[in-house]
């Protein structure tokens, strides 16, 4: 009996300290681990990825192709601005699904919607890599001239260090697709017999808008090193402010075929202008550019705000200007 008591007792004090050492934690001290709690990356993501999501977005820039891969945006700027709404749906299991829609002004001044690139995506974020693959479909009207959608189909995929003071990563994209494009074109052409016009010159000048059309291709690979800063309670108690900035080198190739669809190439007598009807443009893989990009986004509860500034040297020999600068700034709601 007296063994009861005492374990009796010593059951009731072990609680009593228990309860003491949980009432001990002041309110300044539980506001401190909330605080610590919330401002844990790692555990805020655990908690992003136990649900789902929707990403409601505007985003103005000058990417026309890709809407992941810069490198291959680089191959072509337009001095336009490109408006490009988008809904994201992301699934807590790392898979998403995406339409965007690119706009920007036609040769009349009217903005007009020239592509949609309907996406789907997975990402992986673990403790030591973060690694993801997307596939864009590119959906335009393709019996007009339109060098804005030089793509069809664009695949994409990265692994990234997760953490560290320097984060190295790699990706890998390609690109492919086809396309109209009328340009206007004048030509002296010389030949070593008179024509059969009425003037019977040899040489002849011809001039006038030239279509064509094109099947276009795009591979590249990027290494990268990067880091990630994160700043919170900046302007609120629920704000956050990363930035990324990424040293990049890019290899790449492509290949461009071009098909003249200008009738005058049909004139049988024209036989340099025959020969001149398709022409093929490849760039074996090689060292492509040199690039830096800085990453911005700015959150507070569902509203997000990502500015990006994408700087690009291309490094062989060249008569066009090396450097390519590509920006964008979206804005958006997820919830």
């Amino acid at each position: 009996m007296q063994k009861f008591y005492l374990l009796f007792f010593l059951v009731i004090l072990s609680n009593s300290a228990a309860i003491a050492q949980i009432d001990s934690l002041s309110a300044k001290d539980k506001a401190m681990l909330d605080s610590m709690m919330a401002n844990d990356e790692f555990l805020k993501l655990m908690q992003e990825k136990e649900k789902n999501s929707v990403d409601i977005s505007v985003g103005v820039g000058n990417g026309a192709f890709s809407a992941h891969n810069n490198a291959a945006n680089a191959t072509g700027i337009i001095n336009q601005l490109i408006f490009t709404p988008s809904v994201i749906y992301r699934i807590k299991n790392g898979f998403s699904f995406g339409l965007t829609g690119f706009l920007t002004d036609n040769s009349a001044g009217k903005t007009e919607l020239y592509q949609t690139g309907i996406n789907g995506a997975y990402d992986y974020y673990g403790k030591k890599i973060t690694a993801g693959i997307s596939y864009t479909r590119y959906v335009s009207d393709r019996n007009k001239y339109n060098s804005k959608s030089l793509y069809q189909n664009d695949i994409y995929g990265y692994l990234k260090r997760a953490k560290g003071i320097l984060q190295p990563g790699l990706s890998a994209g390609f690109a492919n697709g086809k396309y109209k494009e009328v340009v206007f074109r004048s030509e002296l052409v010389t030949y070593p017999i008179p024509l059969s016009i009425p003037r019977r010159d040899t040489t002849v000048l011809i001039s006038g808008y030239d279509s064509t059309d094109n099947a276009s291709s795009y591979f590249s690979v990027s290494a990268n090193v990067s880091h990630d800063f994160s700043f919170y309670k900046i302007f609120s108690k629920d704000d956050e402010f990363d930035f990324t900035p990424t040293l990049i080198v890019n290899f790449g190739s492509d290949k461009l075929t071009l098909t003249h669809t200008n009738k005058i190439f049909d004139r049988l007598r024209l036989k340099r202008l025959q020969n001149k009807r398709q022409v093929e443009s490849t760039n074996k893989f090689q060292l492509q550019s040199a690039a830096v990009s800085f990453d911005f986004t700015y959150s507070i509860g569902k509203f997000f705000l990502q500015p990006n500034l994408y700087l690009d040297y291309y490094l062989p020999e060249t008569t066009a200007n090396r450097l390519s600068t590509i920006f964008s700034v979206t804005a958006g709601v997820s919830f």
